[in-house]
């Protein structure tokens, strides 16, 4: 075999924003036909459809709809996954911040003498 299993599983990073855009599209896509829907039972005629098809589909369309929206908003508040170049710009500068610096006790705090002699 040319390819090994390990080289079939490649690692895709999670894109909220690309889900959210579906959810988003997915909901549209439902509100468009609700309102289609509504549109052919106001009308009336042989093609209305009945009081409880009326009612069920507007509970199914008008469910997707709010459920999708809801689940398009909870993706647009979730932060993206770092990659493994990000992490590692993001810890450098951590790694810089927690070494201590060689100046730090010559003259930026008061010594212990310098406070008992003024008081």
């Amino acid at each position: 075999m040319p390819f090994k299993k390990d080289d079939k599983k490649q690692k895709h990073s999670f894109s909220p924003g690309a889900h959210g855009t579906v959810y988003l599209l997915g909901a549209l896509y439902l509100a468009y036909l609700l309102v289609t829907f509504l549109q052919e039972a106001y009308k009336g005629g042989e093609d209305a459809p009945s009081l409880p098809l009326l009612i069920v589909g507007i509970l199914v369309l008008g469910g997707g709809v709010v459920f999708l929206g809801l689940m398009a908003w909870r993706m647009s508040r979730v932060q993206p996954e770092a990659t493994g170049d990000e992490e590692l710009e993001l810890s450098e500068p951590e790694a810089d911040g927690e070494a201590p610096d060689e100046d730090e006790g010559e003259g930026d705090e008061p010594d212990e003498e310098e406070t008992g002699e003024e008081e």
